[in-house]
């Protein structure tokens, strides 16, 4: 099976691509922006036709598009996460492989919600920011395309090199600089919110299970469950052997936080 892999230098990207790497019957080529990508293209910038003409003599049976951005403003999110998504339904119309897209969402475009809830994928989505608009404007043209796709809207990913810019990540480079300078109390903000975190190699797993299946719409991936980055501090500290005191600069603030996925679309995260 021929996959191209669209965004691989990414987060999630590069454990996608681990876990197609091992599977003896892909035949992977990776497209992003970085020079370790087989072939350097911007997604933003690049026009449908050369595209098109890659895919031709590529002949991907399966398209994965890890491809995006997650900070930045509205106008670098909209050009990274939409236009982008919009250059690649118009060069697989255009193309004449006939391959399936695998396009990787995000929670974010359905917005915020009441703690202790839960959400399907036929919820109707508010995101709450340019982030989760262009996510969500992206998931809207896969789902317009006519193309053999699938959405996997993805919750909060952790697991090795969290991006400093996610809760985790700036909770670990937190902890990892008062470990180094010898501090016993750690000031963040913001403990109190709640996150669905699916581990990212599980995320890599349902990436690759979805890019075998016939599944077509929307699917969440997730575990069902909700976690207050306060008690996920707590694990982190004892696992990395903290011994300081952690206060919350936000006291009682941030109750409510992502979506949280239903019982029934979690367990695609284990696919």
């Amino acid at each position: 099976m021929r996959v191209l892999l669209l965004g691989a230098g990414g987060y999630l990207g590069r454990f996608v691509a681990d876990r197609l790497l091992a599977d003896p019957a892909v035949q992977l080529t990776a497209l992003g922006r970085n020079d370790d990508a087989d072939v350097r293209f911007d997604l933003a910038t690049g026009s449908p036709g050369a595209l098109t003409r890659f895919l031709n003599a590529v002949h991907p049976g399966v398209v994965i598009n890890c491809a995006g951005a997650t900070r930045g403003g509205a106008r670098e999110l909209a050009r990274h996460n939409t236009v982008s998504t919009a250059t690649v339904c118009e060069s697989l119309r255009r193309s004449a492989c006939d391959a399936r897209l695998v396009h990787i969402g995000c929670a974010a475009e359905y917005g915020p919600s009441a703690s202790g809830s839960s959400i399907g994928e036929n919820a109707v989505p508010r995101p709450g920011g340019p982030y989760g608009v262009s996510k969500l404007a992206a998931t809207e043209l896969v789902l317009a395309s006519g193309l053999d796709a699938v959405v996997l809207r993805v919750f909060s990913p952790a697991g090795p090199s969290t991006p400093a810019g996610s809760p985790l990540g700036r909770l670990a480079e937190g902890m990892r600089r008062a470990m180094q300078q010898g501090e016993s109390e750690l000031r963040l903000g913001g403990l109190g919110v709640q996150r669905d975190f699916v581990d990212v190699r599980d995320v890599a797993r349902a990436v690759h299970a979805a890019s075998l299946s016939a599944a077509q719409g929307v699917v969440n991936i997730g575990t069902g469950r909700a976690v207050r980055l306060r008690d996920a501090a707590g694990v982190l500290a004892r696992v990395a052997g903290f011994q300081g005191t952690l206060h919350d600069l936000e006291p009682g603030g941030g109750a409510s936080g992502a979506a949280v996925p239903s019982s029934s679309s979690a367990a695609a995260a284990g696919a």
